[in-house]
């Protein structure tokens, strides 16, 4: 029987770099992605192996210097800085999938070439979209900033959104609310939050002058786009949006910009794709051999006033999610059953968690950065 298994180190790698490259691509969160902390998901490159059994990495924290310093010849200790410190624990693990083939002989070098070409199209697609879907639960579950949107008023003034009934439009009032919150550093209630840092976008005109322009990014539903785009307010500032900026690849597919927040639409969340989340689902879970592993819980929380069904948005700045990974998926095939059968499947170290820090003082669990979402605030609308 033949042996139609790839062995080659050097082709092994570039297949993996195939692979890489592809579920990326396919992968909604990308162009959002790099290792900057001024990205709304910041990257952090990691060289170690995750066991099979996963675990986490610990990212620090450091706020800004806080004191008044000195002057003259006084001496740095007469009067010295203090900063806090506070820390998340990213989960971190093997990630991967593989595929066989029929059980039919692979009885040539073309047919095996057809199944390997077949599987290196649609191995990065699932791998592309289930990293999508985590890292979309993940960003929805437990919001500490919410807003509630009101037909009435624009914004329901809490932290809830029990309060959201049937009409409960989504509008660029919630946005601006959105955004003065993010500004301010305060949630629903009043109470201090993080300051929702904007991300920043690099800009070359047709002069050659760079300019750094800050935006803060919202990722909307169905829903919420349809009700938005009747909004008045809305439609007359597209008419006149600046270009400027908007020719960034950053922008390719947005829905558009209203006063510094870039507007992207997505599908709603669905049992075969990553989308824009809805209230009447309660969780994101997969089973695997047996075991359960959940991502998401209390999505079904955002529910409105007697369970209105509800539809959850992102508003996001820098640094909203951390996403630790290595250097791209290891590739492997296989030949099974004596070469009747052959085995492609590809992994990576990675993991996501929405960013949220957490202290080990009493100091440092009073400021506002403690167990809050550092860099997201929820804009939730009824769906009817």
């Amino acid at each position: 029987m033949a042996t139609w298994a790839e062995t080659d180190p050097q082709v092994l790698l570039k297949y993996g770099r195939t692979v890489t490259s592809k579920s990326t691509e396919i992968n909604f969160w990308n162009k959002f992605m790099n290792n900057d902390e001024g990205a709304v998901i910041m990257t952090d490159l990691r060289t170690e192996t995750p066991t099979e059994e996963g675990g986490t990495v610990r990212v620090y924290f450091r706020d800004e210097i806080d004191g008044d310093g000195i002057t003259g010849n006084q001496d740095f200790d007469d009067n010295l800085g203090t900063q806090q410190t506070l820390f998340q624990d990213v989960d971190y693990g093997i990630f991967g999938m593989g595929l066989k083939s029929k059980a039919k002989k692979l009885e040539s070098k073309m047919a095996t070439e057809a199944f390997r070409s077949k599987t290196h199209k649609d191995l990065p697609k699932w791998l592309g979209k289930r990293d999508d879907k985590i890292i979309t639960a993940k960003l929805t579950a437990g919001a500490t900033n919410i807003v509630a949107c009101s037909a009435a008023t624009g914004t329901w003034e809490n932290n809830v959104t029990t309060s959201i009934v049937e009409g409960d439009r989504f509008s660029t009032a919630a946005i601006v609310e959105a955004k003065k919150r993010a500004k301010n550093g305060v949630d629903g209630a009043g109470d201090a939050h993080p300051i929702v840092e904007p991300f920043v976008v690099k800009t070359v005109d047709k002069m050659g002058i760079v300019d750094y322009i800050e935006y803060h990014l919202l990722v909307i539903g169905q829903n919420a786009a349809e009700q938005l785009g009747e909004d008045p307010l809305w439609i007359e500032a597209q008419k006149f949006a600046a270009e400027r900026g908007q020719d960034n690849a950053l922008f390719t597919g947005a829905f558009g910009i209203y006063k510094g927040v870039v507007v992207f639409e997505r599908s709603n969340w669905s049992a075969r794709k990553a989308g824009i989340m809805t209230s009447d689902i309660a969780e994101f879970k997969v089973v695997v051999d047996g075991v359960t592993v959940t991502y998401a819980t209390g999505i079904d929380s955002y529910a409105g006033a007697t369970g209105i069904k509800t539809e959850i948005n992102l508003f996001l700045g820098a640094t909203a999610g951390i996403k630790p990974f290595d250097e791209g998926f290891d590739y492997y095939e296989e030949d099974l059953e004596g070469g009747r059968k052959l085995k492609i499947g590809a992994d990576r170290g990675t993991g996501f968690s929405k960013t949220k820090f957490i202290g080990k003082t009493a100091e440092q669990k009073a400021s506002e950065y403690h167990n809050k979402d550092f860099g997201m605030i929820a804009i939730v609308n009824s769906v009817v």
